[in-house]
Parts: structure tokens; sequence; C-alpha cells
């Protein structure tokens, strides 16, 4: 087959996030390349109508979509999606709409209510006051700030995780000052954000790929926080993800062994791995993040519809702990779109 790896466009000054998808398109195209296909590579950018027209005259078999955002934002990331299903390509990867619910934060957290999914309650700038209670009373005491629909832990750190009792200032309620503390966040960084409940527990990942018989999820990894202080917050914030020099980066390893004590909680993620492919309509790959009470609850942070396909990455990490290749992965993703 003749493949184009559609990615978008960066330059030198991005960040080693945004820089990351250049790692992702050498990695699948040395893989197509062992698995016999010609590919061509084709960055896209906001002038849809110059991509429309490479597209157009490369004529692929298949696109492989690597675009995870557009315009220096990922709001604008689901416009990729929507050119290829207009000229009617198959792709790899989520559809558009799948990938309009996921991308946005809050639209996933309210879709995963819908069906029963448990997702840590939240409120915005504009809320009177929190959504997505799981009951009246389980107001939250602590919370995290993050962006709406941006990835790669965008301006995440340790400032990012607030005690709302400290908010109580001046004779404003905890709501007003974290309504004005999620106002200057945005402001800030130039993107909407939210609150969310902040999860005091472990961090798991799990990636999932499309197989004939449906949704195969790969082996769970668990994010350890290794020698963090006790008052210090245990996120996966900017420099644990993108920082290699970072104290957050060293002490933030994965890994996928567990006590047999863990298999019903293991057994329990898997399957609302599972629930999430399903009720957001997902193809190809994914990868769903959840966070663990003290009390042995998951709730479900993200969906990510596109993850990260580097070599160092977690889906990579746990393609390989499953025993499979990834070039069979690969094949696995290119056959699911074109079912």
């Amino acid at each position: 087959m003749h493949v184009v790896l559609l990615y978008n466009r960066v330059s030198l000054h991005d960040s080693a996030g945004d820089l990351d998808v250049l790692k992702q398109v050498v990695a699948v195209e040395q893989s197509l390349t062992r698995l016999g296909h010609s590919s061509v590579r084709v960055s896209c950018q906001l002038r849809l109508d110059d991509v429309r027209s490479v597209l157009k005259m490369e004529q692929p078999d298949i696109v492989f979509n690597l675009v995870e955002s557009l315009g220096g934002t990922d709001q604008l990331m689901p416009l990729a999606t929507l050119l290829l299903e207009s000229m009617q390509l198959p792709f790899t990867g989520a559809s558009t709409l799948a990938m309009l619910k996921t991308t946005q934060k809050l639209e996933a957290k309210r879709h995963l209510l819908m069906f029963g999914l448990p997702t840590p309650a939240w409120m915005t700038d504009q809320d009177s006051g929190w959504q997505g209670l799981r009951n009246p009373d389980a107001i939250p005491t602590t919370a995290i700030i993050k962006a709406v629909a941006e990835h790669a832990s965008l301006g995440m750190n340790d400032d990012s995780v607030v005690r709302l009792a400290d908010l109580r200032v001046g004779g404003k309620s905890v709501e007003a000052g974290l309504a004005n503390l999620i106002a200057r966040k945005a402001a800030e960084l130039g993107t909407p954000h939210f609150a969310e409940d902040y999860i005091d527990g472990r961090e798991f990942n799990l990636s999932v790929v499309a197989t004939d018989s449906g949704p195969c999820v790969l082996p769970s990894a668990e994010i350890e926080f290794t020698d963090f202080p006790d008052d210090k917050p245990k996120i996966v914030g900017h420099d644990a993800k993108w920082n290699e020099h970072t104290a957050e980066y060293i002490n933030t390893p994965r890994r996928f062994t567990f006590t047999h004590g863990d298999q019903p909680l293991l057994d329990e993620l898997q399957s609302l791995a599972r629930r999430c492919w399903d009720v957001f309509g997902l193809r190809g790959y994914a990868r769903v993040d959840f966070r663990v009470d003290a009390d042995g609850q998951p709730w479900i942070l993200e969906i990510n519809a596109n993850p990260c396909l580097s070599p160092d990455a977690g889906f990579a990490a746990a393609v390989a702990q499953a025993g499979l290749t990834f070039d069979t992965v690969v094949s696995r993703i290119l056959h699911d779109a074109l079912r």
C-alpha cells in the first residue's frame, strides 16, 4: 500500500512535546518500510486547501494520522480528520466525532458520566459550583488546575494542585477564589482551563489496540512516584514528561509488575478501558489514564484517542510488555482503518 504519514507541522523553536511528533513519524515510517509499504510524509497546517492538494496528488491507499495539534492548539486537531473524511480517504485512529469528544476534556467527562463511568468532579470559572459530584457531600478539598483541550501536561506543575481551604480569603467563597485562579491560569497560558477534584493516589495508563475480535487492552502500566517529599503533589506534570534532567522525570518510572493483591484492581481498570473504547467509538489505538484513590476506586482522567507512538513512550512500552512487536501493532492499526 501507499501510505501518507500526516503530521502537524513543527519548527525547531517548538516545545519538546510538539517536536515529539517527528519521533513518531520516523518510528511509523520505518515500520511501514519493514511491512513492505511505501510512504511519504505530508505536514499538515491550517492552509487545508494546500494539504488537500498534496493528498490528491499522492493518491494514498490510506493516511496514517499523526496530527496532534494545528495552529498552535490541540483544539484544532480534529480539522485534520474532518478534511480526510470530506475527501473520503481512509485514515488511522479515531473519527472526527471521537476526537471532538475526547480532546475537549469537559465534554469527555460529561460523556463518561452519561454512561455511568467514574470521573472526578470538575468546575470551570463560569460554574457556580462543582459539576459531576458523586454525591452532594463529596465536595473536593483539593483541586488540580488543567487545560481544557491541550495535551502534554501544558503548564502543569506543583502550583497546579491547590488546597481549597487556602482560597477562603477576603470574605470570598472558595468557589469564587477557585474561579479566579482558573481564569488567571487561562490568561497566563492563553487557553481555557478548569479545576478537577485532585485524586491523591496511584496513577495508571492503559493502552488499547484494535484486533479483529475487538479492542485488546495491553498490560496495565503504573506511574510510580519515588522519593517524592510528603508535601510534593504526586502528579505527572510537564517536567515529569519532558525535562529529562529534572527530579520529576527521573522519579516517575513506569512499571508493569504487580502483586497478586492488585489483580482485582487491574481487572477493573481493563474493563473500564474497554468501556471507554466502546462508548467513545474509538478505532485503531488509544490510551486511558486513571487515578485510583485510597479506597481503591478508579477514576478516569482522560481518554487519548491518538496516543504518542514514539519508541520511548508509554504505548510502545505496553506493546513490548505484551510480547508484541511495533510492526504488528502498526499493521493492526492499518487493518482496523480499512475495515
